[in-house]
C-alpha cells in the first residue's frame, strides 16, 4: 500500500470513529423512565430509586425469602425489545456471577417478572470512587495505594477467567465504610471462553466512557484486559491528580485525545509523589497494548513494593480515612452520582486543598524567627527529608507531622512544602490567624524570591480575606497579583483559589477577577 493510500486509510478510519461516538452521543438521550418503588418483582420489593445508568435503572429492595437488602437493576424500557441489549443484560449477570471475590460485587440472581428484565445483586452501603474525591479531594498516599491495590486484585480475578470490564472509571468503584473496594457493573462485559470471543456489540460499535477509554476501545478494536488496564491508569490519574488526565468539550474531542495526546505528566500535578507510583500509572496509560502491565497481577507486584518502600512491613490504612467519608448510601451499580448529593462547602474545600499535594519548584531554607523552630514534637525523627515528608503524608493531617520538617529538616526543599501544607491545615481548622502567619512570611521574600513562595503567600492572603467574609479585599488581593497568580501559582493553593473567586463572585455585584480572567487555559481547556 502506497504511503499516499495509508495515510486516506488513517483518516477515513479517525472519521469513522469520530462518526460513532457523535452517533453514540446522539443515540444516549434519555427517555422518561416510571419510577417502580413501592413495587414488587417476584421475591424482591423495590424500596426507592438508587440512580441510573446507560441500561438500567438501579433500586434498593428487599429480598423477602431472605430478608436482606439487596441491589435490583432493572433494565430500561425501551431496550427491552431490542434483543441485542436483552442479550447483553442477561450477559452481565452470567459473566458476574461467575466472579466470586471480595472486591467484585456479587451477583446473585436474574429473572423477569410482569415484564420487567432485572439483576439481583449486592448492595454496596458507602460511596462512589467519584463521590469520594469530590467530597474529600485526592487521598493521601496510603488510603491511595490501599485503593489501587484492591481494584488490580479484582481486574486479576476477571483476567484470569477471560472477562474484560470495559468500563473502568471512578463511578463503578464502589468504597465502603470499611475501607473495602468493589468493582460494579459489567454491564460491558465482552467474555473470551474457551478461545472463543463472545461479542454482542455490532462490529464499530463503541462502549465506555469517554474520560477513561483506552485508544483501542475509542476506535472500535478488539480489546482484552490491557483496556480495563489502561482504564485503572486514568482512574488512578483522576484520583491522585483531582481531575481526569484530558478535558474537552465534547465526548468526541475527549476521546480523541486518548488516541493522540499525552497527558501531563502525574509528577508535575502531584511532584511529592514518589516516582514508582507516577511511573506506574503511566505505564498502565501507555498508548500501545504491549507497552502496558500485561496483567493486573504486576501491578499487584509493583504497588506491593511501593508500599513496603514507603511503609516498611506495615500495610494498614486507618478506618478514619473511610469512615467519615463514606456516609452516603449508594448501590454497586451502574449509576451516576445522585442528584442528591450535597454540593462541596467552602470548608470541604480546603481539606480538598490539603490533599492536593502539588508544589513546583526547588524550595530552601528562609530562616524566620517567628515560626518556631523547637516546638514539642509528636513525630519521629527520620534520616532524609523525603522520608520526613513521606512519613507526614502517610500519617495525614498531623500538624506535629509537618511541623517535624521545621525542627528536623530546615534546609531542605521538603520543608517549605511542608509549611505550605501545615498552613493550609490550619484554614481547615479555623486557625486563621496561624496561617496567615505562614503566607505573610512568603509575601515578606518578595526582595528575594528565589523560591517562588510570594504568589503561594498573596493566594493565602485573599483565601483568608475571603473566609472572613471580606470578600471586596479578597477581590482586590487578587486583582493586583493576577499576572503573579495566574503565571506562577501552582499546588495545593491553586484551587482554593479557584474557589475564592467562586465564592467572591456569589457576594460581589462587580467582581474584578473572575475564573476566566486568572485560569484562561484551563477555561478554555473545558
Amino acid at each position: 500500500m502506497t504511503s499516499e493510500k495509508q495515510e486516506n486509510k488513517s483518516v477515513d478510519d479517525e472519521v469513522d470513529y469520530k462518526t460513532e461516538m457523535l452517533r453514540m452521543t446522539e443515540s444516549s438521550q434519555e427517555q422518561p423512565q416510571v419510577d417502580l418503588s413501592n413495587k414488587t418483582l417476584g421475591e424482591f420489593r423495590l424500596i426507592r430509586r438508587l440512580g441510573k445508568g446507560g441500561m438500567a435503572n438501579v433500586y434498593l429492595a428487599e429480598q423477602t425469602a431472605l430478608n436482606r437488602h439487596v441491589a435490583i437493576k432493572v433494565m430500561k424500557n425501551d431496550l427491552v425489545s431490542d434483543a441485542t441489549y436483552l442479550d447483553r443484560f442477561k450477559t452481565e449477570a452470567m459473566a458476574a456471577a461467575n466472579l466470586n471475590h471480595i472486591n467484585i460485587v456479587q451477583v446473585y440472581t436474574i429473572g423477569e417478572a410482569d415484564g420487567f428484565n432485572y439483576i439481583a445483586q449486592e448492595y454496596v452501603q458507602g460511596v462512589n470512587l467519584r463521590e469520594f474525591i469530590s467530597k474529600n479531594g485526592p487521598p493521601e498516599l496510603n488510603v491511595a495505594l490501599h485503593v489501587m491495590k484492591q481494584i488490580a486484585s479484582a481486574l486479576q480475578k476477571a483476567g484470569e477467567v477471560g472477562i474484560v470490564h470495559r468500563d473502568i472509571k471512578p463511578e463503578n468503584i464502589m468504597i465502603t465504610r470499611k475501607g473495602v473496594v468493589k468493582i460494579a457493573d459489567f454491564g460491558l462485559a465482552q467474555l473470551t471462553l474457551s478461545g472463543e470471543r463472545m461479542n454482542l456489540t455490532q462490529e464499530g460499535v463503541t462502549m465506555g466512557t469517554p474520560l477513561y477509554m483506552s485508544p483501542e476501545q475509542v476506535k472500535g478494536n478488539k480489546v482484552d484486559h490491557r483496556s480495563d488496564i489502561y482504564s485503572l491508569g486514568v482512574t488512578c490519574y483522576h484520583m491522585l491528580a483531582g481531575r481526569p488526565p484530558f478535558r474537552g468539550q465534547t465526548a468526541i474531542a475527549i476521546a480523541m485525545k486518548h488516541v493522540n495526546s499525552q497527558p501531563a505528566p502525574l509528577s508535575k500535578r502531584r511532584p511529592d509523589l514518589p516516582v514508582p507510583v507516577c511511573d506506574m500509572i503511566h505505564k498502565m496509560m501507555a498508548k500501545k497494548v504491549t507497552d502496558r502491565y500485561q496483567d493486573a497481577g504486576e501491578i499487584l507486584t509493583d504497588l506491593r513494593k511501593v508500599s513496603r518502600n514507603l511503609q516498611g512491613d506495615k500495610d494498614e490504612v486507618s478506618l478514619s480515612a473511610f469512615e467519615a467519608n463514606t456516609g452516603t448510601q449508594t448501590s454497586s451499580n451502574d449509576a451516576s452520582t445522585s442528584k442528591n448529593s450535597k454540593p462541596i462547602s467552602w470548608s470541604r474545600y480546603i481539606v480538598l486543598g490539603i490533599l492536593f499535594l502539588a508544589v513546583g519548584g526547588t524550595l530552601g531554607w528562609l530562616s524566620r524567627p517567628r515560626l518556631n523552630a523547637n516546638p514539642q514534637l509528636n513525630a519521629t525523627q527520620r534520616n532524609s527529608p523525603r522520608e520526613q515528608f513521606a512519613d507526614a503524608m502517610l500519617i495525614g493531617n498531623s500538624e506535629d507531622a509537618w511541623k517535624a520538617l521545621r525542627v528536623f529538616h530546615s534546609t531542605s526543599e521538603e520543608r517549605w512544602r511542608a509549611e505550605e501544607r501545615l498552613a493550609i491545615l490550619y484554614l481547615n481548622q479555623g486557625r486563621l490567624d496561624e496561617a496567615s502567619r505562614i503566607f505573610e512570611t512568603f509575601i515578606e521574600q518578595a526582595s528575594n524570591d528565589k523560591f517562588n513562595l510570594v504568589p503561594v503567600g498573596f493566594a493565602g492572603r485573599a483565601v483568608i480575606a475571603s473566609l472572613k467574609k471580606n470578600y471586596q479585599a479578597s477581590d482586590q488581593i487578587l486583582a493586583d497579583n493576577a499576572q503573579r497568580l495566574s503565571q506562577k501559582l501552582d499546588g495545593p493553593m491553586k484551587p482554593l483559589v479557584r474557589e475564592t473567586i467562586l465564592q467572591n463572585e456569589k457576594h460581589l455585584e462587580n467582581p474584578r477577577m473572575t475564573l476566566s480572567k486568572m485560569f484562561p487555559e484551563e477555561i478554555s481547556e473545558g
